[in-house]
């Protein structure tokens, strides 16, 4: 600001200098002041006015950029609010998004979680450990009733079953433990020679599992019935059982003729229902049995207790004979006293008749 101002006044001061010395001069008079002094008064007044002129638009200016500055100092400030209110909003959704993807991880999350368990379904059966025997006793837990089943069934020669279902004083072993090794092969093949391959191992690794359920199980002897239940974990691994055969034989068709039933989750559940129906039929016949007996020992009172009341008649009908014949005996003396009396009224003193005997 002091910069333009000294800018102004050297100007002004420049023009009157010029002004003065080109201006036309008058003509001399011979007596009278010096005409320089007079021109330098003169330059003096239009500096001075010159300078009150500089100093009048000098202050002008000033306000107009004070007021100015005051207006941009107002925008921004409006701008600065606009932008942080812009920039909060700006966090506020970034935080939301950044909720949303949190919860998609948490969804991702949980969905490979489940894979894995997956995966646990399909690995042996020494690396998933009891997963079978697990969902073959919660089958069991929420179909049969307590103590129609057990778990880990020990044979006289030592063979632990996974499971037995009891009817009707009988047994029905059911084995979980399944051959998967291969048939995580098959899922995982990438060309058909490779899948063909894996399918016929895994259908030779199942061919020998039934014959070893069929003759370590089926033990008549021991309260078993003739026949044994492989339970298959999975309805995929089930469908793969029922479509592939070993040496030309189907697996469904080895495991009828060696009395092996292939159950899976879904028909093994069916099968259950089946049996527990089959439970409370019995149940319903003991029941029924012991109705009957029952039924039997009350006729057999009843007959008892009828002999008894035909005696209890008779008796009756003795008590009551005696009673009339009584009763008519008791009639006889009343008329022969009443004849007694007429008598004795006709004759005056009545004197019985007296049989002397002896002297």
């Amino acid at each position: 600001m002091e910069f333009v101002l000294v800018a102004l006044l050297a100007a002004a001061a420049a023009g009157a200098v010029v002004f003065a010395f080109t201006r036309p001069r008058a003509p001399q008079a011979p007596v009278g002041p010096d005409p320089i002094h007079e021109q330098l008064g003169v330059l003096r007044d239009e500096m001075q006015r010159v300078a009150q002129a500089v100093s009048k638009d000098t202050n002008q200016l000033s306000q107009r950029i004070e007021s100015r500055l005051e207006g941009i100092d107002t925008r921004f400030s409006r701008t600065m609010s606009d932008t942080h209110s812009a920039s909060q909003e700006l966090a506020k959704g970034i935080f939301e998004t950044l909720g949303k993807v949190t919860s998609a991880t948490q969804v991702v999350a949980e969905q490979a979680r489940q894979f894995t368990l997956l995966q646990d379904l399909l690995k042996p059966p020494k690396a998933r450990g009891g997963i079978g025997e697990a969902m073959l006793e919660q089958l069991l837990v929420q179909v049969l009733p307590r103590g129609t089943f057990h778990t880990q069934h020990r044979f006289a020669s030592g063979v632990i079953v996974d499971a037995v279902v009891t009817l009707d004083n009988r047994l029905v072993p059911i084995d979980s433990k399944f051959p998967l090794a291969n048939y995580e092969r098959i899922c995982d093949a990438g060309t058909d020679a490779e899948r063909s391959d894996a399918e016929r191992a895994f259908a030779a690794d199942v061919a020998k599992h039934i014959q070893a359920i069929a003759s370590r199980y089926i033990v008549p002897e021991e309260d078993t019935f003739d026949f044994a239940i492989m339970y298959v974990p999975a309805e995929g691994v089930y469908g793969e059982v029922l479509r592939l055969a070993h040496r030309g034989t189907s697996l469904i068709d080895l495991a009828m003729g060696v009395k092996v039933m292939l159950l899976s989750p879904s028909t093994m559940y069916g099968y259950l229902q089946t049996v527990a129906f089959g439970l409370r039929c019995l149940n319903i016949e003991k029941s029924a049995e012991k109705v009957l007996d029952f039924c039997g020992q009350l006729q057999q009172d009843m007959r008892r207790f009828s002999d008894e009341y035909d005696v209890l008649g008779k008796h009756l009908g003795n008590a009551r004979n005696k009673f009339e014949e009584g009763s008519r005996k008791l009639d006889r003396v009343f008329d022969d006293l009443a004849r007694v009396s007429e008598l004795a009224d006709d004759e005056g003193e009545f004197q019985p008749a007296l049989e002397i005997v002896g002297e």
